[in-house]
């Protein structure tokens, strides 16, 4: 399967994130402040997986259309 630019890119920033997350628990960051870019993940993955979700739902819906055409004309 292959995958649009943008939900690649969209997971690169994902990875820049959880970078970021290790950097600040090596700096000793504030827990508060660790937790809301780890919330901020959680939001950034839920939108990912969305994304993926209705790609995979058009891609299914496009495949059911096409068969029934398919078998509609070969009933002719």
């Amino acid at each position: 399967m292959e995958y649009p630019k943008r939900i690649q890119n969209r997971l690169s920033r994902i990875e820049g994130q959880i970078g970021g997350i290790k950097k600040m628990m090596k700096a000793k960051e504030e827990e508060r402040k660790v937790m809301t870019q780890l919330q901020a993940v959680i939001s950034s993955l839920e939108s990912l997986k969305m994304e993926l979700l209705k790609k995979q739902m058009k891609e299914s819906l496009v495949e059911d259309v096409m068969k029934t055409l398919r078998d509609s004309q070969e009933s002719i």
